[in-house]
């Protein structure tokens, strides 16, 4: 017997317990396969569409699995943390057309975003937003991954919640609709040639043609819809934004951070905030899904920080609050965490100066802190930090010359963490054993053995430590995630001998 071309797609005998499949069947002269070779050549001209599906047969029993040519995507870059931007989508393009498919995504939402920073420069200029662009031109490829490969259940439009979102961003930061138009053209250009590109590469020339036709059609299609579901949520958004009173705060504050003349009896009036006291302040950011209040999370904060009356907090985008209070009264030095907000704090600063510097501190903060692989949210002062933000003022630069200093030291494993980790100590503890020992709790042969395998590793010519330090520092901010300040990890693995 013999069975028709669809039929040989799919396992001859079906498990009844088994799910249905992902991909349907329309999109057979599409994919790629795998066969018994005699079933190979009778499929040809399926794939090919000369014959209909009909016109074609294969032996019954014979087993034929289907794969279409999106889960041959693979990501050409190094693999990073990409929690912050998974959504739905991204977990079934994942469970339907591999870890490929969906690294591939993400870095095309990558390589849009930073397309679009480049003609929107003032994207690139705060963190959080960028993550939220991210987070948006990510949703759009996982979405055609999903239309393309036809996936069961797969919403007819490439509009998304990450969509709505980020225009409606746009609008709360201040940015013109024009703005929003030129990142979406920017964006479908870069996304509409890698989806051309990927498939050009592979699929066999008798297949492309008519599936690089496909992709273009269904592009250009569902551009007008995409376009005008950003759009409206902008406007939304814009309208409710500038009739409330955050629009005009976040106006005169913009002013000041950027030294512009601004009248400060109208700032104060509009902002109901004294500029002339001590300022204190805070930027605070949830994580993607959170939907946590943030005003008592910075108020908190403000308050450990000795700002107990005047305070001044905005909202900016959707995500993220900046704030300021007016430090009158004695600090804490502990400062309160929270399991799903990121707050950094800048150092107590007077006057309009002072407003705009402690401001400039809490983001050089926020921007150390995006700098790590993965990051758990916490709260993290300047003053603990300084140190390493002006050595990591530019990111490449600086791991190069951590990566050039430590040599084989910078090598990755629990051996080398424990060698730096005694190294750091070292360094910071005046030189001294008989100290390294008491705070890592191992004898102080075990120190002196330590030290003398770390500098061998670096190879350590008895120059000034300061490179060394400064290399050890950086390397312990970029690349351990849990790092901070404290070297010493716990007592069990401090007393290894390594």
């Amino acid at each position: 017997m013999w069975a028709s071309a669809e039929e040989a797609l799919l396992p001859a005998t079906p498990d009844p317990a088994a799910p249905s499949p992902s991909i349907r069947m329309c999109s057979a002269r599409t994919v790629g396969f795998t066969a018994d070779p005699g079933v190979q050549d009778a499929l040809l001209p399926y794939q090919s569409g000369m014959l209909s599906s009909s016109d074609v047969t294969v032996p019954t029993g014979v087993r034929c699995h289907l794969r279409h040519w999106t889960q041959q995507l693979t990501g050409a870059r190094a693999p990073q943390s990409v929690a912050e931007w998974l959504t739905d989508d991204a977990a079934r393009v994942r469970s339907v057309l591999g870890c490929g498919a969906l690294t591939w995504a993400v870095e095309v939402g990558e390589d849009v975003a930073a397309c679009v920073a480049k003609r929107i420069p003032v994207l690139a200029t705060d963190a959080s937003f960028m993550a939220s662009v991210r987070r948006a031109t990510t949703s759009t490829p996982l979405r055609i991954l999903m239309l393309l490969a036809e996936i069961d259940g797969c919403e007819e439009s490439l509009a998304s919640t990450e969509l709505s979102d980020i225009a409606r961003e746009f609008a709360r930061r201040g940015l013109k609709l024009d703005d929003l138009l030129k990142a979406i053209r920017v964006g479908y250009a870069v996304l509409a040639a890698a989806f051309l590109d990927a498939a050009d590469t592979l699929l066999p020339p008798a297949q492309s043609a008519a599936e690089l036709r496909r992709i273009s059609v269904m592009l250009f299609e569902m551009n007008d819809d995409f376009t005008a579901e950003a759009v409206a949520s902008f406007l939304r958004e814009q309208s409710a934004w500038i009739a409330g009173i955050s629009a005009a705060r976040l106006e005169v504050v913009n002013q000041i951070l950027d030294n512009a003349e601004v009248s400060r009896a109208h700032a104060e009036d509009v902002l109901g905030y004294p500029l002339d006291g001590p300022h204190v302040a805070v930027v605070a950011w949830g994580s993607p899904n959170s939907r946590r209040d943030l005003r008592p999370v910075v108020n908190a904060v403000l308050q450990h920080r000795g700002a107990q009356s005047a305070s001044l907090v905005l909202p900016v985008g959707l995500r993220t609050v900046w704030a300021w209070g007016t430090a009158n009264a004695p600090q804490r030095r502990d400062l309160p965490s929270f399991e799903d907000v990121h707050v950094v704090v800048g150092q107590t600063s007077i006057g309009v100066d002072g407003f705009r510097q402690s401001h400039r501190e809490a983001k050089s903060v926020e921007r150390l802190i995006r700098l790590r692989p993965t990051s758990s949210p916490r709260t993290v002062a300047h003053a603990d930090v300084a140190l390493e933000v002006l050595l990591m003022a530019e990111p490449e630069s600086a791991r190069t010359f951590a990566e050039r200093i430590l040599g084989e030291l910078a090598g990755g494993g629990e051996r080398m963490r424990v060698l730096r980790s005694t190294l750091g100590h070292y360094l910071d503890l005046d030189h001294s054993l008989s100290k390294v020992a008491a705070v890592e709790q191992v004898s102080k042969n075990t120190v002196t053995y330590r030290i003398n395998k770390a500098l061998r590793l670096c190879g350590y010519d008895g120059a000034t430590s300061t490179d060394l330090r400064a290399a050890l520092r950086i390397h312990n901010w970029l690349s351990d995630p849990a790092a901070d300040g404290d070297r010493a990890g716990s007592a069990e693995v401090q007393r290894r001998d390594v």
